[in-house]
């Protein structure tokens, strides 16, 4: 058989209840004794769940509902924030390891992994599939604390829905050849890519499953949904390929936080401690990620949803809260001397990124000194603190939350 004969081995690596996990990483002491919690807003204005527990998740409470209505449900949960430092960097200690196992890795978000092992089988000494996914789960196990759940097929879609089988810590591998006989067994609902209205689109005309869309041609298919989505849907229908493959991660271009508030923020005081907040977030994903950025941009969002957005490129690369916060905090000022009122949302982004050693270089030069060795020294240090004690182990006293009586 040849290499272009070869059936593809497509990988999803799906890290299970990733945001939970983080947050129980973070905060060993606390979320990491909790069987019931629920990571997101806050539960008392506009938050919502960005995951929950499994044991949460027998209450009802899901990814995507109002906090406050998961808290209704499941009143003995804790709820924390999402740690985003743990995140970012669970996410790069993921993708390391999987970098062993693969010669192209592609996250697709945050938790999620593929992995192209096709051309590997010498590699692996034509163990089964299902024997090296499983050495890899065993290996991001112990050398990040994340589960993975992976599903394995000849096309991307397929080995999504593969990973969702088995969870959590499970593994499911569709043979070549088995492609129909696995999506059939599926609705339509579960295919990735096909939301609600899709969904409803086919409900009206009968097929909720995906075995509905078997005995139905190609051109049936098309002049319901269009060229494009019914092509994909027939071949999809029968176990077809014709996706594209694996692509290693393309440059990141810019990292942001923003925050939405539960009831809109008005004193000067309040926007810039939220601001420094915000910026410790950004601060912290830029570090994980190893590179340093040359443009912040603040956003806000007022009461009435006008949005204000404000830029500036500096010439020195920047990677500590303090420069970072020095630039934004000027860019809020200049802001807020044009409309004052209350904030619904505040965002602090950074872009133009590079690591060390690649600064571009810029027209005008603004005035440098910015950042010193030891607000880069004294920021690595925090991010230390705060991966191994929880996001809010080190806070600056303006920033600090309120006690709990």
């Amino acid at each position: 058989m040849t290499a272009t004969e070869r059936p593809r081995r497509i990988l999803l690596a799906d890290c299970d209840s990733y945001f939970v996990r983080c947050a129980m990483l973070a905060d060993p002491e606390g979320a990491g004794k909790a069987e019931l919690l629920l990571v997101g807003g806050r539960p008392d204005g506009r938050g919502v769940v960005t995951s929950a527990s499994y044991a949460a998740r027998k209450f009802g409470a899901h990814a995507g509902m109002p906090m406050s209505q998961a808290v209704r449900l499941c009143p003995r949960a804790m709820v924390v924030p999402v740690p985003g430092e743990m995140v970012q960097r669970k996410h790069r200690e993921v993708r390391a390891v999987l970098d062993e196992f693969s010669p192209v890795v592609e996250a697709a978000s945050v938790d999620e992994f593929y992995l192209d092992l096709t051309g590997t089988e010498e590699l692996y000494h034509h163990e089964p599939l299902e024997d090296t996914a499983r050495r890899i789960q065993q290996a991001v196990l112990e050398r990040t604390g994340i589960s993975l759940s992976i599903g394995a097929a000849t096309q991307r879609t397929l080995a999504k829905m593969a990973a969702g089988v088995n969870k959590p810590f499970g593994i499911h591998v569709v043979p070549p050849g088995g492609e129909a006989e696995f999506i059939a067994r599926f609705d339509l609902a579960d295919i990735p890519g096909v939301g609600p209205a899709f969904a409803e689109s086919l409900r009206r005309r009968g097929a909720t499953r995906v075995r509905d869309l078997v005995p139905l041609d190609e051109a049936t298919l098309v002049a319901w949904l269009g060229e494009s989505r019914g092509r994909w849907l027939h071949r999809l229908a029968r176990g077809l390929g014709g996706e594209g493959g694996v692509t290693p991660r393309a440059p990141q271009k810019s990292i942001s936080h923003e925050r939405t508030f539960p009831q809109d923020i008005r004193t000067e005081e309040e926007i810039e401690a939220k601001l420094l907040y915000l910026v410790g977030e950004t601060g912290a994903s830029l570090r994980a990620d190893g590179l340093k950025a040359r443009t912040v941009t603040v956003k806000m969002r007022y009461g009435d949803f006008t949005d204000r957005t404000a830029s500036r490129t500096v010439n020195e690369p920047l990677e500590s809260d303090r420069a970072i916060y020095a630039v934004a905090r000027e860019l809020l000022r200049q802001m807020r001397a044009q409309r004052r009122g209350g904030i619904r949302l505040l965002g602090v982004g950074v872009s133009r990124l590079g690591a060390d050693g690649e600064a571009e270089p810029m027209l005008f030069e603004p005035p440098q000194g910015l950042e010193t060795d030891r607000d880069r020294r004294l920021s690595a240090a925090t991010d230390r603190l705060r991966g191994r004690f929880g996001r809010d182990a080190v806070l600056p006293a303006r920033v600090a939350p309120p006690r709990k009586e």
